[in-house]
């Protein structure tokens, strides 16, 4: 019998497991999920899936969705900027026969490519026009549906409170909050001091986001918000240990730090490229391995023009080769 994933069941869980891998557009594809599942994630998502892409079978779009239906805890996170768009992408979504667990509704993003078409965090600009959208949504939705947000627009209109509030009134089980506005984008610090008290004014959990780097990040993030638990992001990328620690500091009640050593960093990086190459094939592949592949010896002594070399790669051989240099793989 299929487990009946609620918000009170994701409240027993994120006691025990309190780290989820965020989604991040051009990284968290099937290969990158399936790399750090060695990691033990609380959660997955993928990268973000257009509405408009699925509604006109664009080929690119369709190839971000692709799981091996094995992964556990996966949630489809899907964007778009208008509501009948949004409920026809979802049933085309739901015809493909994907395993997934959970709807994400991207209701965060801040990039205006994604805002100037009403989708992402612009959904927060009018919340009856929210409201409306996601109750259509959690309704027509087989799968419970979470969502991902920001505290708002802009420091006049921080509005996270009555965002969070009606999201548990439409039925939403969770709630991934980056503690930044739409006008910061990434920059400037996380506030995390707002989300407080979030946990007077909502039942269902929250997790929180923003500046995830190392594990006394994470700490802070949760004892300041009161969070159920915490996502990582770019502060993952190259760095699985990250998640490592988290669970550890879960666990054991402490920090600790596990040794990043060049080996098996150099470990990680090939097992991951070839991972990626046979998910997408060697160029595609490639050109997304130029972002990533130089992440893994990030903040690593003499290793400045390695990460600028692995900027440059055109193969599998050239990688191979700028690796070997290192470790003599």
């Amino acid at each position: 019998m299929e487990k009946k994933i609620d918000s009170l069941y994701l409240k027993k869980y994120f006691k025990k497991h309190k780290v989820i891998l965020a989604p991040m557009a051009g990284i968290t594809s099937f290969s990158y999920r399936k790399f750090m599942s060695k990691f033990k994630p609380a959660m997955v998502f993928s990268e973000m899936i257009s509405d408009c892409g699925l509604i006109y079978d664009n080929k690119e779009t369709i190839k971000l969705l692709y799981t091996d239906n094995k992964e556990k805890m996966l949630g489809i996170q899907l964007f778009g900027g208008q509501k009948e768009n949004l409920l026809k992408a979802l049933e085309i979504l739901e015809d493909l026969k994907i395993n997934y667990d959970f709807l994400d509704l991207n209701l965060a993003c801040p990039v205006k490519k994604v805002t100037k078409n009403n989708g992402g965090s612009a959904w927060l600009r009018d919340i009856n026009k929210l409201k409306e959208m996601v109750s259509l949504i959690v309704k027509k939705s087989k799968k419970p549906v979470t969502c991902k947000i920001r505290l708002g627009l802009d420091d006049k209109s921080i509005n996270f409170i009555d965002v969070c509030k009606i999201l548990e009134e439409c039925g939403v089980i969770y709630i991934s909050i980056h503690a930044r506005t739409t006008k910061q984008l990434y920059s400037g610090e996380p506030r995390y001091e707002l989300l407080k008290d979030l946990h007077k004014y909502i039942s269902i959990p929250f997790g929180i986001s923003g500046n995830i780097f190392k594990v006394e990040d994470a700490v802070k993030a949760l004892k300041i918000t009161g969070a159920d638990c915490v996502l990582v992001a770019r502060g993952g990328v190259g760095n699985p240990h990250l998640i490592k620690e988290i669970n550890y500091y879960v666990k054991k009640g402490k920090i600790k730090h596990f040794k990043r050593s060049v080996k098996k960093q150099v470990e990680y990086c090939l097992k991951f490229s070839k991972m990626l190459i046979d998910e997408k094939g060697e160029d595609v592949a490639i050109k997304i391995l130029r972002g990533i592949a130089p992440k893994f010896f990030t903040g690593m002594p003499n290793m400045k023009e390695i990460r600028i070399n692995l900027t440059k790669i055109n193969t599998f051989n050239d990688l191979y080769q700028t690796l070997k240099e290192i470790n003599n793989v």
